[in-house]
């Protein structure tokens, strides 16, 4: 194509699009999730600054040639594209945003925000040691890909009975394209690993007197990195991560993927991305485990300032994955005495108001692989764990009393507890590997303990469904008939919370498919199935599912209740992260 005949195109293409945009430029604050509003929303069709930022854009139709002029003639260009939802990431002028907004084709625009981590006892208090010793399970012929800052692929706890490595090399999707994933600058991901699946070696045998084994101590672990040496990564990374994972499931047994990872709600989840994401990863036969995050104090520093309601991350606050969130053992095996983390982010979710936490697992000071020369192993000292926590005395006599172990480290957050439950999957899919996504949310939910601690009872907006037991979610065989949806809890004007469910769990023996479970399991036969309530439908507030009460009246959610219309408060939240010593240090 000759050169004037090339400038008439491009100059009939920019006529168009200007044409079309003079249009529509009232609409595309509507199309932009909250961290592009303000961008948005200044006169003169956006910011006069020709500074590129990163967003992801979803489109009505597929890729094409011209869409990608269209981007140029933005000043921008198309960086990745995507197969898990229909649209790509791009970096373009941030005075061009609206005009790309206000393009027919562009269904909706969104921050590539980072995605950062959220970071003895902790087996024996859901019951994990029980899956091996009465049921012979340890993860055995399932992958659980860890999506995080790369796995150490040489650590004797991540090889199996005859010494090769268990870790599999997976791609990097991280900020530091020259990483390798079986590398981890930072350490959260082997932390996370070894939860999963690390086996006790380094610490089984007359030499010691504790052992720090995970929860499928034979199970294979797939590192795909998506978070660099501070724990930071992108919504984009992650998103091909998760491409890569549907793409290679077959191929590697991909079973389990967990996100230790997330960040600030800023849209419905029908159109977050990363939401759009993991839906697509469940809906290809692939559980997925997030992590609630760590923002349950009203006030961050101060463990006894209150809840702060509204806290779960993106992308647990998609009612498809199951949502964990963390309590503390309190150094004892016996989860009688077990407490919720202060800093284990509380439900609802923004915007959607979907029931979350699904479920919490031990998540505080919970000891793990350290990766050695990683940014976290050095964190703290009282992260560390002394030879004298395990060694017996006369194994360490070269030892002093304080030495530091270098294999095992403590770290807190609901990243810990949400790769315990990773790893109960994937004993649950050894256990019956037809078992699918939706069975396995459902069975865990509804085996949950809803009162584990006899002295407090805490509310599903905190607890979810309840402590992981692992021993009775294996001996469960309901088998979910529709989807295990989380559901949407409303605030009534009285301050009491009802609950409305989306979805039809079970197919009871009864005949009744709207429950979750046959009429005996029901705590009230009347409760949200009068007709003011949701007609004829029944719901999540199965007794099995959330305990003996159906309804809560909560004060401090009901004083917080303009929270649940505004749709501002968080906005300036938009590349939160949990970096604090609290989330890392436990309680």
């Amino acid at each position: 194509m000759n050169a004037p005949k090339r400038r008439l195109i491009l100059a009939l293409l920019a006529a168009l699009l200007f044409s079309t945009v003079a249009a529509a430029l009232a609409a595309p604050q509507d199309k932009a999730d909250e961290f592009l509003r303000p961008l948005l929303s200044s006169p003169g069709g956006g910011p006069a600054t020709q500074a590129k930022i990163t967003l992801i854009v979803q489109t009505d139709r597929p890729l094409s040639p011209d869409i990608e002029r269209y981007v140029r003639l933005l000043g921008g260009r198309v960086k990745e594209r995507f197969s898990v939802i229909q649209g790509f990431s791009a970096e373009i002028p941030a005075h061009s945003l609206r005009v790309l907004a206000a393009l027919p084709w562009v269904k909706r625009i969104s921050s590539d925000a980072q995605v950062k981590r959220l970071s003895e006892y902790a087996m024996p208090a859901v019951g994990a040691d029980v899956a091996n010793t009465v049921y012979g399970l340890d993860g055995s012929g399932v992958t659980v890909a860890v999506l995080d800052s790369g796995i150490r692929a040489d650590l004797k706890d991540l090889c199996d009975s005859s010494g090769r490595p268990r870790v599999i090399k997976g791609p990097n999707f991280s900020p530091d394209p020259k990483s390798d994933s079986t590398q981890d600058l930072c350490g959260h991901g082997t932390h996370v690993a070894g939860l999963i699946g690390g086996n006790g070696i380094k610490s089984t045998g007359d030499r010691y007197f504790r052992t720090f084994r995970g929860v499928a101590p034979a199970v294979k672990l797939l590192s795909v990195k998506v978070l660099d040496e501070d724990g930071v990564g992108t919504v984009t990374g992650t998103i091909k991560a998760i491409e890569w994972c549907v793409l290679n499931k077959r191929k590697y047994n991909i079973r389990v993927i967990n996100l230790s990872l997330g960040h600030p709600v800023g849209e419905s989840y029908t159109t977050d991305p990363l939401c759009q994401a993991v839906e697509a990863a469940w809906k290809a036969g692939i559980v997925v485990v997030c992590a609630a995050g760590n923002r349950g104090r009203a006030v961050e520093t101060d463990p006894n300032s209150g809840p702060a309601y509204f806290t779960i991350n993106s992308p647990a606050n998609d009612p498809y994955v199951i949502t964990v969130g963390a309590t503390k053992t309190m150094w004892t095996p016996n989860p009688s005495d077990d407490l919720m983390a202060s800093y284990s982010s509380i439900g609802p979710t923004r915007i959607d108001n979907i029931l979350k936490p699904d479920i919490v697992a031990p998540g505080n000071r919970v000891i793990s692989l350290r990766a050695s020369s990683s940014r976290l192993s050095f964190w703290d000292s009282t992260n560390a764990v002394p030879f004298s926590y395990y060694v017996v005395l006369s194994a360490r006599a070269k030892e002093s009393e304080d030495t530091i172990s270098p294999v095992y480290y403590r770290l807190s957050g609901t990243s810990m507890a949400t790769a315990v439950v990773s790893g109960a999957v994937a004993l649950m899919i050894q256990k019956d590997p037809s078992i699918t996504p939706d069975t396995v949310k459902a069975r865990l939910m509804k085996t949950a303990v809803k009162q584990w601690n006899p002295y407090v009872a805490y509310s599903p907006l905190v607890r979810g469904a309840g402590l992981l037991n692992i021993p009775s979610a294996l001996s469960c065989t309901d088998v979910a008939s529709g989807q295990a949806l989380s559901p949407v809890v409303y605030l009534n004007s009285d301050g009491t919370i009802t609950i409305q469910d989306v979805s039809a769990i079970w197919d009871p023996p009864t005949g009744d498919k709207t429950t979750w479970s046959d009429k005996t399991t029901w705590s009230d036969k009347t409760t949200w199935s009068d007709k003011t309530t949701w007609s004829d439908k029944t719901t999540w507030s199965d007794s099995a599912i959330w305990g003996d009460k159906t309804t809560w009246s909560d004060a401090v959610l009901s004083s917080d209740s303009a929270l649940w219309g505004d749709k501002t408060t968080w906005s300036e939240s938009a590349l939160w992260a949990d970096v604090s010593r609290t989330a890392l240090e436990g309680e």
